[in-house]
């Protein structure tokens, strides 16, 4: 049978398919995939959330077998917003935010961000020195003490940190000046402080350089278990909590607990603002590592956070309470107790084919179209070929009636194996009929059959 170069075409384009997946696969699989943490300034509370993020995420992701490594890194950020512009710009992977007070940013092609993981709660601690009460010699018993001028009795404005214009605590003390109509711009008897880290305010509180710190930290944040035997946390009034939550749901009214500290810091319970916060990932984050981080943090979750929540209520309530960004799909599978998703190469593709399955489902559609098309294409060729046969023997006047049933012949035992089909053979036969008529019954020359090994 003659070599044609159209018999291994097949095989070698599904050979190079088959390379070019496995070569795809093992990529996928085997790749460190780096993940940037971005949370907040050192001396800050986001900070020291990202530390711990970083210890345990690096320490105990529990990969299985040809699971692509993941190696996690700090990302030097500068509080709640800027990580919410990094994982929009994909700087960064994972970051931490304050739910319903860091707007998405705006970016051009930015990634999605999905939450994760509600950690902890965040709470307004206004911290007053003593030494102002004394000063100006009454205590300070509400918030609305110190929107007085004090400055004829200390000699100066009141000094009062409200944290870097990227920080929670700057975007709530915003909210509760608005409240009040001040601002630090106009109408606020203070001297506004906004440089440098929660830890270092802490410091020229306890040096008498600062008068009054504001600070949206979680419960237990080590600024404020420094500054708790020196201070006096000061109490929001029920109205301002209450219309703050009414403009900002996210931002609730709460309150600290009496002795959460120590058994004077507070005396008693202290009427505030709290929000959640909760760790955030964009789009580079796959569905089955989201649920291996939530996995992890799930097991260390004692260790991450003060036990605000107890651990068999952790699926429930990271499901209830995650509510300003949308869950990620990886994390609501652990929620619900669904297995570990695919590894991310094979989830790509199956999410390109759900995004596209009108064309992939006319693509699948269309396939016994052309192999049809492509089967009747090659049949004709062999009819053609034999047809080519007969017409290059009559050119030479070499052709017989011997010669032709020899070919017809050929033809049947191509029929007989399943390589030409009975429309074929019937188009070869009329054309075979056509020639006999011009053939005479006893030619006069002795010609070789057609070899049948000329046809394919």
């Amino acid at each position: 049978m003659k070599w044609s170069i159209w018999r291994i075409v097949p095989a070698v384009a599904a050979g190079v398919l088959a390379l070019i997946l496995i070569a795809a696969t093992y990529h996928g699989l085997t790749s460190t995939q780096v993940i940037g943490i971005a949370s907040g300034s050192p001396g800050g509370g986001y900070h020291e959330i990202g530390e711990k993020l970083l210890q345990v995420l690096s320490a105990d992701l529990d990969e299985q077998r040809l699971e692509a490594p993941v190696a996690f890194q700090h990302v030097d950020s500068h509080g709640p917003r800027q990580n919410l512009q990094y994982l929009a710009e994909r700087k960064a992977q994972l970051g931490l935010a304050v739910e319903g007070l860091t707007v998405k940013p705006k970016v051009a092609g930015g990634a999605d961000i999905r939450g994760l993981v509600k950690l902890s709660s965040s709470m307004l601690h206004v911290v007053a020195s003593q030494e102002v009460s004394r000063t100006i010699g009454r205590p300070i018993t509400q918030f609305t003490d110190l929107l007085v001028d004090h400055r004829h009795k200390l000699g100066r404005p009141l000094r009062v940190y409200i944290g870097s214009s990227h920080s929670g605590t700057h975007t709530v003390m915003g909210l509760l000046l608005n409240y009040y109509r001040m601002s630090p711009e106009s109408g606020l008897p203070w001297e506004v402080l906004e440089h440098g880290s929660y830890t270092d305010a802490a410091k020229a509180f306890l040096q008498g350089q600062i008068d009054v710190i504001c600070l949206f930290v979680p419960i237990g944040s080590p600024a404020v278990v420094t500054m708790s035997t020196h201070g006096v946390l000061v109490p929001l009034t029920d109205a301002s909590s209450d219309a703050i939550h009414m403009l900002r749901t996210s931002l609730r009214s709460s309150t600290i607990p009496a002795g959460i500290y120590n058994k004077d810091f507070p005396p008693s319970e202290v009427r505030s603002l709290a929000a959640d916060d909760i760790l955030i990932a964009n789009g580079e984050v796959s569905n089955r590592l989201a649920y291996r981080i939530v996995r992890t943090i799930a097991v260390h979750w004692q260790e991450l956070q003060s036990g605000l929540l107890l651990a068999e209520d952790f699926s429930k309530a990271q499901i209830k309470e995650n509510n300003y960004y949308s869950l990620h799909p990886g994390a609501v599978a652990y929620y619900k107790g669904d297995n570990v998703p695919l590894w991310p190469w094979f989830e790509d593709k199956i999410r390109l084919v759900i995004e596209h399955r009108e064309i992939v489902l006319s693509i699948v559609g269309g396939i016994p179209t052309v192999y049809t098309l492509f089967y009747a294409w090659y049949q004709r060729r062999r009819v053609s070929h034999l047809m080519a046969q007969i017409a290059a023997l009559k050119s030479k006047g070499a052709t017989d009636r011997a010669t032709i049933e020899n070919i017809r012949m050929h033809a049947l035992t191509l029929v007989a194996q399943g390589k030409l089909n009975r429309d074929s053979y019937a188009s070869l036969n009329d054309y075979i009929e056509a020639h006999l008529r011009h053939v005479p019954i006893e030619s006069q020359q002795s010609v070789p059959a057609a070899s049948p090994a000329n046809v394919p």
